[in-house]
């Protein structure tokens, strides 16, 4: 615990990245399985109103399966398979949630009412727990500091182009599977929307094989994570940087999931857009800037190190959630599909891009063998927060506006700038303390 960050040589690689462990092939498959978690994740956003009507859910039960019946789960479950990442075989975990997640891909397909399709969310949640806390704390321990944002950066193009790429290939999907062309074996008599939950689960078993692949360092390299006490106290190290960073990232989830939740509904509803174009739109707009702010994001972190030293990459956070605003205020003036549309990518590529940084930063602030465990902190804040609270917020907020005649709109609107103030001022403080901290191992 007695190295301090600035004193770190950038240019020296960890003891993993000279090895066989890491390398182009593990992170693009690691990538592309965070790209498919998401997908399963976020095509719900698509058939909210499908579902809502055969189901015959409420607005505020629909977002409940897209929150809440997600989170919950993906909440809990996060600190353990955070705790198990850091002891056993990181691939094969990562393997075993792809399997658990497809299936309830694909629960979500037959599900007969609330409560099925309820448990099949929860399902889901569970399996995708393991994957970012697992594949982060790979990519940490394989690259050394002058490189690990931008290896970061592009696995994080998983979540970003994930939830875009579920927008506009389940918007295609969805479109041909309404037309009258469309009959697909098996399942052909099923609505389109339960076809499309389960077309979308099948993928997964392809990629487990892809993931066994990836080879794990010996154990050796990674001592046993620290005990609960231990940990605690890594964790107030800088005045609870890693908590601060956490919660910050907590609640600019409550804009990202609200918004990704409701705006292709907005779109539909207010602005005539068909299924189709309403994926394409929101899809773009989170795919092309969540790429362009993961992979900036990345390189400026790491040119930021090599420059003026780790230390300095927090406040990096505050000018990136300072573009998110803009964009969130931007939605509020937007009068059609396309203006809406670039007013979110300008949310994304900051709220993107200030992820990517907060994500390096708080694992570079505790021990290697403590990493994975790091992330599933920050996954569970998210989850219970943003997950879980966004877009249920949404709708409850768009209720209170029920008066104005693009409620849902400004409702968007004021969740997007709830959700950035708080998190500027969390990492405002971080700019006031003192530029230092300690790690066990980097």
């Amino acid at each position: 615990m007695g190295n301090r960050l600035n004193d770190l040589d950038l240019s020296v690689p960890s003891r993993e990245e000279s090895g066989p462990m890491l390398g182009s092939y593990t992170v693009a498959v690691l990538c592309l399985t965070l790209i498919l978690s998401f997908i399963d994740r976020f095509v719900i956003n698509l058939v909210v109103d499908p579902i809502r009507a055969e189901l015959g859910l409420s607005d505020v039960e629909v977002s409940l399966l897209q929150g809440a019946g997600f989170a919950l789960i993906f909440a809990v479950a996060a600190l353990p398979a955070g705790r198990l990442a850091d002891r056993l075989n990181r691939p094969r975990l990562i393997a075993a949630g792809v399997i658990v997640w497809s299936f309830g891909t694909i629960a979500c397909g037959i599900s007969e009412g609330f409560r099925g399709f309820f448990v099949a969310r929860v399902f889901l949640g569970f399996g995708e727990a393991a994957l970012i806390p697992a594949a982060s704390s790979l990519i940490i321990d394989g690259f050394s500091a002058a490189r690990r944002g931008t290896a970061l950066g592009i696995f994080s193009l998983g979540s970003t182009s994930g939830s875009g790429i579920a927008l506009i290939v389940g918007g295609a999907v969805l479109g041909y599977l309404q037309t009258s062309t469309a009959a697909l074996p098996v399942i052909a008599s099923l609505a389109p929307w339960r076809q499309l939950m389960i077309l979308m689960g099948i993928p997964g078993f392809f990629f487990v094989p892809l993931l066994l692949l990836i080879r794990e360092p010996a154990h050796g390299h990674r001592p046993a994570p620290p005990a609960l006490p231990l940990f605690l106290r890594n964790l107030r190290a800088e005045r609870c940087l890693v908590p601060r960073l956490c919660l910050a990232k907590g609640v600019m989830s409550l804009g990202d999931y609200g918004m990704a939740a409701w705006l292709p509904t907005l779109l539909m509803r207010h602005y005539a857009a068909t299924p189709a174009a309403a994926g394409a739109t929101i899809g773009i707009a989170t795919a092309l800037p969540g790429v362009i702010g993961s992979i900036a994001g990345g390189m400026l972190v790491d040119w930021s190190a090599r420059r003026h030293g780790v230390s300095t990459r927090a406040n990096l956070i505050l000018g990136s959630y300072g573009v998110a605003l803009c964009g969130a205020v931007l939605i509020g003036l937007g009068s059609s599909s396309l203006q809406i549309g670039l007013a979110f990518a300008i949310w994304v590529a900051g709220s993107v891009s200030g992820s990517v940084v907060g994500r390096v930063t708080m694992q570079e602030h505790v021990p290697g063998n403590m990493r994975a465990t790091t992330v599933a902190l920050s996954i569970t804040t998210t989850a219970l927060i943003g997950i879980a609270v966004g877009p249920t917020l949404v709708p409850g907020v768009a209720g209170l506006m029920s008066g104005a005649g693009h409620a849902l709109q400004y409702a968007l609107v004021a969740v997007g700038v709830v959700s950035v103030v708080p998190a500027l001022l969390l990492i405002a403080a971080r700019s006031a303390s003192p530029a230092s901290a300690s790690v066990a191992e980097s």
